[in-house]
């Protein structure tokens, strides 16, 4: 039972469902949900089509890419999708909202890339992007998305049950997304351009 619930809390919190989310609720919160959908689409859909590609050519065990060898460039990969994004965002003059919560993601996704390329850390993509994108939410749009928070230790305790993370990764994920993607949020939202 103990099994089933950290999986169903692992599918539940998976990065690329939050993303999809996130961006979602934020491009309908400020009145671009066209946006707020290609952004999901390069944060969210493409990247898992990836994975699944990887799987189906059998160089990615699992959508979660639990084995830490499969995801240097894997991570490589989706920076260069975010940025893509980016880029059609800035051409279009895009909202800037959507300007900075993608680049709290892109700026995220290089602080997980150097921990688990450089470091050697299979740092938490899912704490990463959970506690990022509650704290980007909480500075976007109301400070009551700081309640999210609450359902991190769950969501550590499912991936740790699982065996795809360690204490140590999970705490370098949370505090990685916590951290790096608020302050680029704050730094992207409120440059004057």
């Amino acid at each position: 039972m103990k099994d089933l619930v950290a999986r169903a809390l692992t599918e539940i919190a998976a990065p690329w469902t939050v993303n999809i989310a996130s961006c979602l609720i934020l491009g309908f919160a400020i009145g671009h949900p066209a946006w707020g959908a290609f952004v999901a689409l390069f944060a969210g859909v493409l990247p898992m089509a990836l994975i699944v590609w990887g799987m189906v050519r059998d160089r990615i065990g699992n959508h979660h890419v639990t084995e830490h060898s499969e995801r240097h460039g894997l991570i490589g990969a989706i920076l260069v999708l975010v940025l893509v994004a980016l880029v059609v965002q800035l051409v279009a003059q895009g909202p800037k909202e959507m300007i900075a919560l993608t680049c709290a993601g892109l700026v995220t996704l290089v602080g997980i890339g150097v921990w688990t390329s450089g470091v050697g850390v299979k740092a938490s993509v899912h704490m990463g992007v959970w506690c990022g994108v509650v704290a980007v939410l909480a500075l976007a749009l109301s400070p009551w998305w700081w309640t999210g928070l609450v359902l991190a230790p769950a969501i550590a305790w499912s991936r740790m049950r699982l065996k795809h993370h360690t204490r140590k990764e999970i705490a370098v994920g949370a505090v990685t997304g916590l951290v790096i993607a608020p302050l680029t949020y704050l730094a992207i939202v409120n440059f004057p351009y």
